[in-house]
């Protein structure tokens, strides 16, 4: 009966959000680099580097529109600071420095006197427009000369949470869409689904121990958290259809190994996984235990790496895609959210609105000592 119920919460939830999605919102609301509007101009397909510094923190940004990533780390390498250049056209290289090393993106050094180092990610990730902007009110957009329409109110915590219980809301029951606990994978000669999914198909990119995963989002809409492992590093994919976010957070908590669950939980329209430890519930964007036995913890991200499934495939040919076994009968050829991606609907309650861009734009957040800075893919044209 208990799982009848689960189920039932998950079509209801799905229901309501395909339904507010109407096609006659495809045409007029298309956001640049989305899943369904991909760029197909030839030459987005350059990569180029911007040099930027926010909060007294020095740092680089590379992206690419056609290739469809965006990473940043610091300039900071060894007490030293850097100089760095683009490389183009040999993907998975980006960069080099001013003494000659060469860097993948994944920020390790491949070539050079520096050959072996590693540059220190920024806490960075890819989400749409207007999540950044409910959850950093006012944020600046790089090279935007766009007024700030927003800088939002002071937002206080209440029974027993660091954010508004009133406006945390409840879009399905817990565990009602289920976490992947013991994922599979496939070599991508052998999978199929790839076909469906297509080179232009968003996917999260991990790198461990020199071992490469990809999980897509065609069956993270359907799970949200994936709970994985490499060697000796137990980590989770969180992946919010509804902000378009991914983030990867080490399972180790206070010396234990944990794994986390959809709560069921919205916050701002974004997802608040619970760690099963202890039942403590955690904010995705606010990256932080906001209820629960660990309140004001932080997590401990890791790099993750949002790109297309072509971009993917040059980085690393031996790389492993996440399998639909999951053990869960779904569509995973269909998104349940439907034209959701591209149009501008938000479908639960946020605190702050700001629409300097499209609220589906996809822009790069950078988060630094609580403040966040938004990079859109056309500074890299």
């Amino acid at each position: 009966m208990k799982a009848l119920f689960k189920n039932l919460s998950l079509i209801l939830i799905l229901t309501i959000i395909s339904c507010s999605n109407s096609s006659d919102d495809i045409g007029a609301d298309n956001p640049p680099n989305n899943d369904n509007n991909p760029p197909t101009n030839p030459t987005s397909y350059a990569i180029n580097l911007i040099t930027d510094s926010f909060e007294e923190e020095n740092f680089v940004v590379i992206g690419s529109e056609g290739w469809n990533f965006m990473v940043a780390y610091k300039t900071e390498l060894d007490g030293n600071e850097m100089n760095f250049e683009v490389i183009d056209g040999e993907l998975p290289t980006i960069m080099q420095d001013d003494e000659g090393s060469r860097y993948n993106i994944f920020g390790t050094a491949i070539s050079g006197p520096n050959q072996g180092k590693q540059l220190t990610p920024m806490n960075a990730y890819i989400g749409y427009w207007f999540s950044w902007g409910t959850f950093f009110p006012g944020l600046e957009i790089f090279e935007s000369n766009l007024p700030v329409q927003n800088e939002g109110e002071s937002v206080t915590g209440s029974d027993g949470w660091l954010i508004p219980r009133e406006k945390v809301y409840v879009g399905a029951l817990r565990d009602a869409i289920p976490a992947i606990d013991s994922p599979e994978f496939n070599e991508p000669k052998d999978d199929t689904f790839l076909n469906v999914i297509g080179e232009k198909g968003l996917i999260i990119g991990v790198c461990m121990d020199n071992t490469y995963r990809a999980y897509p989002h065609a069956i993270l809409n359907w799970h949200e958290i994936v709970n994985d492992e490499i060697g000796d590093n137990y980590f989770s994919v969180v992946f919010c259809p509804l902000t378009g976010t991914a983030t990867v957070w080490n399972r180790l908590i206070n010396g234990s190994i944990t794994t986390y669950g959809v709560s069921g939980f919205l916050y701002n329209s974004n997802v608040v996984p619970y760690d099963r430890q202890t039942s403590s519930n955690w904010s995705q964007m606010l990256q932080t235990c906001v209820q629960g036995d660990l309140i004001e913890s932080k997590t401990d991200n890791l790099f993750v790496l949002e790109t297309s499934l072509e971009t993917w495939s040059l980085i690393s040919s031996a790389g492993r895609i996440l399998s639909t076994n999951t053990g869960h009968n779904r569509s995973y050829d269909i998104n349940p959210y439907g034209s959701y991606p591209t149009n501008s609907t938000i479908n639960f309650p946020i605190n702050f609105a700001d629409d300097r861009l499209h609220p589906k734009e996809r822009v790069l957040g950078i988060i630094v000592n609580g403040k966040a800075k938004a990079y859109r893919f056309e500074s890299f044209k």
